[in-house]
Order: structure tokens, then C-alpha cells, then sequence
């Protein structure tokens, strides 16, 4: 049995959802509200509001031509016959009450095969190299084509050779969307505060968007300083060579200051005396 969450009003089953040509689309949305009026209403890829379906009480209904509505005491479904491009866009299941509508978070509808609704996640830095105790900030950028800000989502995944970690929506993400197309460019940011060896390893923003899910190109971070695998080559041979000649310098020292505490015992002074 499909149940609403306890946090919502209004619930929409599905956030993303494609259809070819010619079939027949099946939306649901569930509802606390028993036999109150119901609505479905399609946001198109033209901004423009589309008033589909409604239903005053459980008997008296008002819909679209190429549409249907079903209801039931907790349960409201919209069905589209014949799916045609111009269907394309954002479905909202409402509630009917006396002052106002309450909208449930959309149903994005799309072509399947014509499009997706995010094309790539780029990162950036590639590659960080820092040291104990700075702060970095980790960039993470995508487009999104007909999906609501509310339906994307961000977790960060740091992979290492010794563990795993993940942080989810830790920020908000930051949009600007293009009336014309429809496409909004959006950007996430992480910053990581005094860092630690442990912040070594490949961080990778993971996009969600209406239900697709895509991978970003991943930000390394090497922390060094204390560690002699972060010195160079160069630096290590120097090092060395520096303490070579010093413990000879030293055991020069010692041996010239025994040789000569050796000479000075063994001369003495010989005094004759006269009788």
C-alpha cells in the first residue's frame, strides 16, 4: 500500500518521468486530504500554466480533451492519451479547499530518447595541493534542461584508500535559469576548514536531477608538509648530504681533540738536579 510522508501534505509519486510518442502517460499523487477538490495543472516549456483536470467533489469533473482524472479518498491519478511533444513540461497535482490551492513538488515530463535533463557535471579544481590547516573550496557546475530546483540535489563522495565519506546538500545550490530555453545553470560549492592528513583523496560531486544521476569529473587533494613523501627528490638528497657532513665534522673534531689530549700526556718535563 503506498503511503504519503509524514512531512507532506501533497505527493507527487514520481519527480521525473518519460514517455514515447503515442503512449498513454499515467501520473499519481497522494493526498491527506479525503474528497476535498483535486486539480492537475502543466507548467509547459513555455512558462505558460495549463488548468488539465479538476474535480470539485467525488462526482462532478472538468477535464481537458486527451485527459482523464481518477480519484479516490487519498489518491488522485491523471492520464494523458496519445503523448504528443507538446505534453512535454511539469505536471502539479493540487488540492482544492476554500481560499486557496496547495500544489504538490511536480511531475517533470519528457520525451524518452529526446532529451535528458542534465547534460554533464564539470569540477573544478582538478587538483589541489595544500597544507595543514588551510581551507579550500571545491567548485561543482551543471546545466539542467526542464527540471525545478527542487527536484536536484548535491552529495559530495570522497573516495581514499582507506575510507569513504559523503556529505549531502550542505549548501545550497545557486541557479540562473533562461526563460527562453528553459535550461538552468547551477553551481554548488564545498569548503573544507583546517584541513588534515585525512583530507587526502578524490572528491566527486554526484548531481541528481529529476531522477537522473550523473557523476562530476572529480577534484584531487594532496595535503603535504611533515611527511618526507612530500619532499622532493632534490630536497631529500640535499638533506642528507647535509647530515652526512655534519656527523663527519663532528667525528673530525672528536678524534683531533683525542689526538691531541693523547700528545699533550705523553711529553713531560725533566728536571736535573745538583747535589
Amino acid at each position: 500500500m503506498l503511503r504519503i510522508p509524514n512531512n507532506e501534505l501533497i505527493h507527487q509519486l514520481e519527480n521525473f518521468k518519460t514517455a514515447k510518442l503515442g503512449e498513454t502517460v499515467v501520473m499519481k499523487c497522494l493526498t491527506r486530504s479525503i474528497w476535498s477538490g483535486r486539480v492537475w495543472q502543466k507548467l509547459g516549456t513555455n512558462r505558460s500554466l495549463q488548468h488539465l483536470a479538476s474535480t470539485v467533489n467525488r462526482f462532478e469533473k472538468r477535464v481537458l480533451t486527451r485527459y482523464s482524472i481518477q480519484t479516490s479518498p487519498n489518491e488522485t491519478t491523471l492520464m494523458i492519451m496519445h503523448m504528443t511533444a507538446e505534453d512535454v513540461g511539469t505536471y502539479y497535482c493540487g488540492i482544492l479547499n476554500s481560499f486557496n490551492v496547495s500544489f504538490g513538488s511536480g511531475t517533470v515530463l519528457e520525451l524518452e530518447g529526446e532529451s535528458k535533463p542534465m547534460q554533464s557535471v564539470l569540477q573544478s579544481p582538478d587538483y589541489i595541493k595544500v597544507q595543514p590547516g588551510d581551507s579550500v573550496t571545491l567548485n561543482c557546475s551543471f546545466n539542467t534542461s526542464h527540471c525545478p530546483q527542487d527536484h536536484t540535489s548535491v552529495t559530495w563522495v570522497k573516495s581514499s584508500a582507506s575510507e569513504m565519506i559523503s556529505w549531502n546538500n550542505i549548501n545550497k545550490i545557486v541557479c540562473d535559469i533562461n526563460t527562453n530555453t528553459e535550461e538552468s545553470g547551477c553551481v554548488h560549492n564545498m569548503t573544507l576548514s583546517n584541513i588534515t592528513s585525512s583530507a587526502d583523496g578524490t572528491y566527486l560531486c554526484v548531481v541528481t536531477a529529476c531522477g537522473h544521476t550523473q557523476l562530476g569529473t572529480g577534484t584531487k587533494i594532496q595535503v603535504h608538509g611533515g611527511d618526507l613523501s612530500d619532499l622532493s627528490p632534490t630536497v631529500i638528497v640535499l638533506t642528507a648530504l647535509t647530515v652526512v657532513f655534519c656527523v663527519a665534522v663532528l667525528v673530525l673534531v672528536r678524534l683531533v681533540y683525542s689526538y691531541r689530549k693523547n700528545q699533550h700526556k705523553g711529553t713531560g718535563h725533566i728536571h736535573i738536579t745538583n747535589t
